[in-house]
């Protein structure tokens, strides 16, 4: 890991209403997804996803709209393997 201090704010556009993605996975291969919205933060949605966890591998990203279309951006937990594209459209 590499960190350097900050020199100025990044963002230009505050997201106030963000969508999370909570992914749940086995290593039998059976997985859930779901989209949490109006949730207070990512504290909360941690709480929610670690509350149904249940054994389960967790994930916790966010959706990110742009030109391109939407992606999801990874903020917490182990990637699933085999990696794969989560970009439409």
């Amino acid at each position: 890991m590499r960190v350097e201090r900050g020199r100025t704010p990044w963002s230009s556009t505050v997201v106030t209403e963000p969508v999370y993605v909570v992914e749940f996975w086995t290593s039998g291969g059976e997985s859930e997804f779901w989209r949490v919205l109006d949730a207070e933060d990512v504290d909360d949605v941690m709480d929610w996803a670690r509350s149904r966890q249940v054994g389960r591998v967790l994930s916790v990203s966010i959706e990110h709209h742009d030109e391109y279309g939407t992606s999801v951006l990874r903020l917490l937990g182990e990637p699933r393997a085999p990696r794969r594209v989560m970009r439409s459209a």
